[in-house]
């Protein structure tokens, strides 16, 4: 099965994971160096004084990210101040506050700045505070081919660190990549579709880090000139970290029989069946008002026992 979980304790077979996603990555910048970038000759390619948030679009309005970056010198700022997740068995509920910063450094390089933002935490672990920065960057190789049914692709590379976050917050450092891939369907519906590999907390043991797969999928269609419709999800999380991947329902227990002493004490799950492996299902909306500002909405359900049952923000994204 193609996103079956790929699932390793840190150590060399990380490396070797990194060499073959390396490997690709190099191949897709060999491939885009002979193929270039005006596969799709249709597409208007934006420029900073001619960029909308249309083109290429919101990152925060669904699960998935574009493989499309912003010209060189274009800035959007996104936003969802209102954003809710509720209980699963490896998290509390939280309230989010969310915020991406994307500037375009060169025409085909994006940086980006993400954090979950002002986050308050519910029962059993209530906390509210700032979750951490995690800095971002997205490369785009090639747009789309459609006379011969080849994607857009791209390239997302991504840390989520400690830096301005409140210990209750925080995980250590959290990398995670992406190939990002955008393809038009009949019946003027798009796709839009992540695959990769996260590192994540294992919530039987919060002093080891796993790799695991992930995969992030949305498809939508335009109904009226300023009203898009999508259908989106995700196995295992996001292509940023919206969706917790640490977990902070835990205890502490001795692994040893007689005392522990606190270099021996490790935390797991209180939950038994708490995991990585998270699903979840939704749709959503996206309102263009003008040429700078979209709004935007997305519910999920979750369905998986480790994946909070609801999920769903309201925001906005604007440019100048």
């Amino acid at each position: 099965m193609i996103f079956k979980a790929i699932r390793m304790p840190l150590g060399r077979h990380h490396f070797g994971m990194v060499r073959i996603l390396a490997g690709l990555w190099i191949g897709l910048v060999f491939s885009s160096s002979v193929a270039g970038s005006e596969a799709h000759s249709d597409e208007v390619e934006p420029s900073s004084s001619t960029l909308d948030i249309t083109n290429p679009g919101s990152d925060l309005a669904n699960f998935p990210n574009s493989a499309y970056t912003l010209p060189q010198g274009g800035f959007y700022l996104e936003t969802t101040p209102i954003s809710y997740t509720s209980a699963s068995k490896r998290s509390s509920p939280q309230y989010n506050a969310e915020y991406l910063l994307r500037y375009g450094l060169l025409d085909d390089i994006e940086v980006r700045l993400y954090s979950q933002g002002f986050t308050v935490q519910g029962n059993p672990n209530k906390a509210v505070g700032f979750s951490p920065l995690t800095f971002d960057t997205k490369i785009h190789f090639w747009d789309e081919w459609e006379d011969y049914y080849l994607p857009a692709a791209g390239l997302e590379v991504l840390l989520q660190t400690d830096l301005l976050g409140s210990p209750a917050f925080n995980a250590g450092l959290q990398p995670a990549m992406s190939l990002n891939f955008d393809q038009t369907l009949p019946y003027e519906f798009e796709i839009e579709y992540n695959v990769g590999a996260a590192r994540f907390q294992d919530p039987q043991n919060l002093d080891k880090s796993v790799w695991d797969a992930t995969f992030s999928w949305a498809i939508q269609r335009a109904m009226t000139e300023d009203i898009d419709l999508f259908i989106n999800g995700y196995y295992n999380a996001s292509s940023l970290p919206r969706n917790t991947r640490h977990s902070d329902k835990y205890q502490h227990v001795c692994p040893n029989a007689g005392p522990c002493r606190d270099v021996e004490k490790i935390r797991r799950a209180i939950e038994p069946g708490a995991n990585v492996q998270m699903q979840a299902v939704g749709m959503g909306g996206i309102w263009t008002m003008d040429k700078h500002t979209v709004f935007f909405t997305n519910l999920a359900a979750g369905v998986s026992t480790s994946t909070p049952d609801f999920t769903g923000y309201v925001g906005f994204a604007w440019t100048p």
